[in-house]
């Protein structure tokens, strides 16, 4: 146990020297260990410690000063977030799930404000045949029973996340933690078999030593087999999906006689590519119900096929299956630039007349709006430059952005040119979505 370096898998943690680590710190013994070894292995200059308070329990207030003293006898930088729950969390409507997803978002938020490029966890062996159990007894396909991976990619924040403790036990770090007589925090909750992954270590897992008791590496074992199968799926999807999929979205046409060909096949593509637009993987249930729904379309351009599923709206456009969020809400957003190259934008003096007099505003579309959207081109009705510039119909709810009278930028469409200029210092509007969540 003197070795730090030998909590550190040998062949699949790789980091180029001098980059920057967060550790996602909870105060608990196995991120406490994580932190540990980390700032030996690299130096406390290269290693940062994260916390996310989710104000879950009335004790959790306490760690955040824990975490930070912590890291302060470890002299590495410590920042931390807290999370306002909107609703009774005492209901656990899927509580642990809806954490999970909010803990990572504000960690991943925290590695772009410091610019980290490497976000640490501290899953272990433990944690991996838990993940496998758990997904079992859901009813997992192949990608749920993959369970954890070593490392992750997070494209909206280039962040990677990455588990490198994955190939040891929670014995091995307690024994760690004993010998450098580390100090940690012990999570009630983690004892409330209210919780199903509690129920399985508490009831299960011991049950299961008893007769095999090298079940852990045995089930990580099975983890990775898993997989290197939906590895081996998400190929052959992107092959499909080369055919079937635009920037609009899937044709569905060819998406359908797929469906014909080989169910399986199809029911492949679809998934992946739900997968690579972020969208969490639908119930056996569900996707069939959406195959049935498409099936049954007399018309492949019939609007009407809508589906809601995780904060999105699946429909159907221009025989183009589309992703879309189910709120359209959100806000006009000013940029200033200065470089020639970029385009045209409202002039810095009419911009702060305008703000000054009030005269910028948002409306709603009456009908009959013009404007024009490109140099050495007429004016154009909004309808007709919502239809060339393949507006979809959801979006075209979106305010208007008004100066005075008249139109200065439409969403999805841009700025007004009548109203703007070149050169100089100058004013572009856009419109940004508001994303909701628990924080």
């Amino acid at each position: 146990m003197a070795n730090l370096k030998t909590l550190l898998p040998s062949n699949s943690f790789r980091v180029e020297p001098g980059d920057r680590l967060a550790v996602a710190f909870s105060g608990g013994l196995d991120s406490t260990v994580l932190l540990h070894s980390m700032v030996a292995a690299y130096g406390h200059e290269h290693v940062m410690a994260l916390h996310v308070h989710h104000g879950l329990q009335d004790v959790s207030k306490d760690w955040v000063a824990h975490c930070a003293r912590i890291a302060k006898d470890y002299d590495i930088e410590f920042d931390s977030r807290s999370i306002a729950w909107p609703e009774d969390v005492n209901t656990r409507n899927n509580i642990e799930a809806r954490a999970r997803v909010v803990r990572y978002d504000a960690l991943v938020e925290m590695c772009q404000a410091h610019q980290i490029k490497h976000l640490l966890l501290a899953h272990h062996q433990d944690d991996q045949a838990e993940t496998v159990l758990l997904q079992l007894f859901r009813g997992a396909g192949i990608q749920g029973l993959s369970a954890m991976p070593m490392q992750k990619e997070i494209a909206s924040g280039n962040v990677s996340i990455w588990r490198p403790f994955l190939h040891l036990t929670r014995a091995e770090l307690e024994a760690y933690a004993r010998f450098y007589q580390l100090e940690w925090i012990e999570d009630p909750s983690n004892q409330d078999e209210e919780f199903t992954r509690n129920f399985i270590r508490q009831k299960i897992l011991p049950l299961v030593e008893e007769i095999q008791p090298q079940f852990r590496s045995n089930l990580a074992r099975s983890a990775q087999h898993f997989s290197r199968a939906q590895r081996l799926l998400d190929q052959l999807a992107d092959s499909d999906l080369q055919e079937i999929s635009e920037r609009l979205g899937l044709k569905i046409k060819p998406l359908l006689i797929l469906r014909t060909q080989d169910t399986d096949r199809a029911s492949n593509a679809l998934r992946r590519w739900l997968a690579v637009q972020g969208v969490l993987m639908p119930s056996e249930e569900r996707l069939n119900a959406w195959w049935l729904d498409m099936e049954r379309l007399k018309d492949l351009n019939d609007q009407r096929l809508s589906w809601a599923h995780d904060g999105k709206l699946l429909r159907l456009w221009r025989q183009h299956l589309t992703i879309v969020d189910s709120d359209l809400e959100g806000q006009w957003v000013f940029e200033v630039i200065n470089d020639p190259t970029v385009g045209y934008g409202l002039s810095n003096a009419d911009y702060e007349r305008a703000l000054a007099d009030g005269l910028i505003q948002e409306c709603a579309r009456s009908g009959g709006e013009k404007l024009r959207v490109a140099p050495k081109t007429p004016r154009k009705i909004l309808k007709n430059l919502f239809q060339e510039m393949a507006v979809p119909p959801w979006q075209r709810t979106a305010p208007l952005l008004m100066l005075g009278s008249e139109v200065l930028a439409v969403a999805g469409v841009g700025m007004n040119l009548d109203l703007c200029v070149e050169m100089g210092t100058r004013w572009v509007a856009h419109w940004e979505p508001i994303e909701k969540n628990f924080n």
